[in-house]
């Protein structure tokens, strides 16, 4: 097996097509809808699990500035988390999101903030990330918002910066508004 870094740059479309197949494993996509990355503006990095040239682990790194409360935050955020059905269970997803958490530590952030299903808070939480119950990641745009809350997932965070630790109690039981696109939430 070899772990992958495929920075924004790259423009292998076999990495791709790869990415995108281990995606229709579990979310299935109409083809024509398929692309990678799904938000390029905030698309950063994937790292990616392969193993004979099929890929079986990913996960995205997102980035953007985040206004919250009268502060600017440099945010980073995982996406598209996902392992090979016939993977699961055997720790490559975790070795895939500490090789992303390194990753994300290295660019000096203030904050990692993404959201995923109750059932997965754990496991994020052994990864470094805390839950934070109450605080709704709202993504989408301006015109048409796309809640966290709304879908039943869970804020995970992770503070960085001194700046954010000292704000800390600023992202707890409230909205943190992104403006990722139409349905984009990380």
């Amino acid at each position: 097996m070899e772990l992958i870094q495929f920075p924004q740059k790259n423009d292998d479309a076999d990495i791709a097509d790869k990415i995108i197949s281990l995606e229709n494993t579990v979310w299935f996509q109409d083809k024509e809808d398929s692309v990678f990355p799904s938000a390029p503006d905030t698309y950063v990095t994937s790292f990616v699990l392969m193993e004979d040239n099929i890929a079986i682990c990913h996960v995205g790194v997102r980035k953007t500035i985040l206004y919250h409360i009268g502060e600017e935050y440099i945010a980073y955020g995982l996406s598209e988390v996902v392992t090979h059905p016939h993977y699961q269970g055997r720790g490559f997803a975790s070795q895939t999101i500490k090789k992303a958490a390194q990753f994300i530590i290295a660019q000096q952030p203030d904050i990692s903030i993404f959201t995923c299903t109750k059932e997965k808070v754990e496991f994020y939480q052994r990864c470094g990330w805390d839950a934070m119950p109450g605080t709704s990641f709202v993504g989408g745009t301006i015109e048409k918002p796309f809640r966290s809350d709304s879908m039943n997932l869970i804020t995970m965070m992770m503070f960085l910066s001194l700046k954010s630790k000292q704000h800390r109690k600023d992202f707890e039981n409230t909205d943190v508004i992104f403006e990722l696109g139409e349905n984009q939430l990380w």
